[in-house]
């Protein structure tokens, strides 16, 4: 048979063909490795990957046969399948990531009240405050540099890890995304949110980033009607960094009592 394209567009269609069929391969292999809903991904894809495959098997076929109006015609429709499929495989995933690392309430609002604002925690008390996150009854988003001190406090505890392994958490840095997050957990019913990492983000941050950073956190606590709890080190903090946020957020010492001034 008679080459009917030049030998650089048949070079270029042998390559896209090895290249998608291979990918095909690695991706159906991991097929069934790995628990819902990656193995659905996967699945998707492979599938998405084979159909092209498929098209560009046809297109070296059409470099021989000159442009057949029915082999076309397949092509355009393999195409279209497989990017779309490739599209929704691609989506899912990112969606399903973003779940697992930026929380959402998990629950109703809840029965606890709380007066909507921001408030500082300086009572020092590590203990007291896993307490108080654990028995309130509302959605809680605790934002934090240490995960694992509030795990295993109840399914209305959410935990957004702020670290610079970013592939497990947020970027100390992504201070855009954090608040991203915070906000869709508001708006989703969300009722409290902790700070407890204010001396580490003033570290990979400057203060007047993080200031914003927690009066924007604030007013968007107050839109939705709840809380912001930010907990600080007084020996860590300038005297004049303190001040500055004692101006935007009342001081709490006992954590019991922001309860009692709830409305």
């Amino acid at each position: 048979m008679e080459l009917k394209v030049s030998i650089w567009v048949f070079f270029i269609d042998v390559v896209l063909f090895i290249v998608i069929g291979y990918s095909t391969l690695y991706v159906a292999k991991r097929m069934s490795r790995y628990g819902e809903p990656l193995n659905r991904f996967i699945v998707v894809v492979a599938v998405s990957l084979f159909t092209a495959t498929i098209g560009r098997a046809l297109d070296i076929v059409d470099d021989f046969t000159g442009n057949v109006a029915t082999i076309v015609s397949v092509e355009r429709v393999l195409y279209f399948l497989s990017i779309i499929g490739i599209a929704y495989g691609l989506l899912s995933y990112i969606s399903h990531i973003e779940r697992t690392i930026l929380p959402v309430p998990s629950k109703a609002p809840g029965s606890a009240k709380l007066s909507s604002g921001g408030y500082l925690y300086m009572g020092g008390s590590t203990k007291e405050l896993v307490e108080f996150i654990s028995s309130i009854d509302a959605p809680v988003l605790v934002i934090t540099r240490s995960p694992w001190k509030y795990e295993n406090l109840g399914e209305h505890v959410q935990i957004l890890w702020v670290t610079q392994v970013t592939d497990k958490g947020i970027g100390l840095t992504k201070l855009h995304v954090v608040i991203e997050s915070a906000v869709k957990f508001l708006r989703g019913g969300g009722r409290l949110i902790v700070v407890d990492c204010l001396e580490t983000l003033i570290l990979y941050n400057d203060f007047t980033a993080i200031f914003r950073f927690l009066t924007a956190l604030k007013d968007h606590a107050v839109e939705t009607k709840s809380a912001v709890l930010v907990v600080v080190d007084k020996e860590t903090l300038k005297e004049r960094e303190l001040n500055v946020l004692l101006r935007e957020f009342a001081p709490v010492r006992n954590l019991k009592s922001l309860l009692k001034t709830s409305a």
